[in-house]
């Protein structure tokens, strides 16, 4: 029921440009949930304007140029202590990026078996980076990698391929099969445009499987001493 509320929600938005309070009279929902479902999807500064030029009792226009103004202020935030941030780790030490790859295995790794060494994820940022860390930290060649999409049948098959073929610059024979899946009645469309699926990239090695593990036991256990 949430999950057709939501795509409701979010059809509305895109399909009629409706702001928060004509979307909240139609649909059932708290000011925070519709908050939370519309937070990737700001009207346009002229849809604000057209609103406004309406005149409309329901305050949408207010409450589109409030949320918008406070968009710009989070981001603004969000860019200074960006920039602060990547100052602190312009000169980050390479056993602190050995750690942080050891740490992203440890949480979103394979561990099902002696010889494989995967990681999925839906983030293409989270891919490359392990794409560096394994190539800087396990000798493992980019070219040598294979990668495997998890995408859901309502989604443009073609293009979502092209995304992670171009985002990650490799090569269309490095893709395994993809794993494509259709939606249950009461899971989300994957209508939304920051999604792309899921990419898992592999390599087979046991001997580089035995390395990742154990540097990542020794980790872990040397810190709970």
């Amino acid at each position: 029921m949430k999950a057709q509320l939501r795509e409701q929600v979010i059809r509305l938005r895109l399909d009629q440009n409706l702001g928060y309070a004509s979307i909240a009279k139609l649909v059932p929902v708290s000011k925070s949930t519709l908050s939370a479902w519309l937070k990737n999807y700001p009207l346009s500064e002229d849809r604000i304007k057209e609103l406004r030029r309406q005149n409309l009792k329901n305050n949408d226009a207010k409450i589109e140029a409030f949320r918008s103004t406070m968009r710009a202020r989070r981001q603004k935030k969000f860019d200074e202590k960006y920039a602060n941030y990547q100052k602190q780790f312009s000169n980050i030490s390479r056993q602190a990026r050995y750690v942080a790859g050891l740490m992203l295995y440890l949480a979103e790794g394979s561990k099902t078996d002696l010889y494989t060494i995967a990681l999925a994820n839906t983030d293409p940022n989270t891919i490359k980076f392990f794409i560096v860390w394994v190539k800087e930290f396990l000798n493992i060649p980019k070219n040598k990698l294979k990668f495997e999409l998890h995408l859901y049948s309502t989604m443009d098959i073609d293009k979502e391929i092209k995304f992670w073929r171009d985002i990650l610059d490799i090569k269309n024979n490095q893709f395994y099969k993809h794993q494509i899946k259709d939606l249950e009645k009461t899971s989300f469309t994957y209508r939304e445009s920051f999604r792309h699926g899921t990419c898992s990239v592999r390599y087979s090695s046991s001997e580089k499987k035995q390395e990742l593990s154990a540097a990542i036991k020794a980790f872990v256990d040397s810190f709970l001493k």
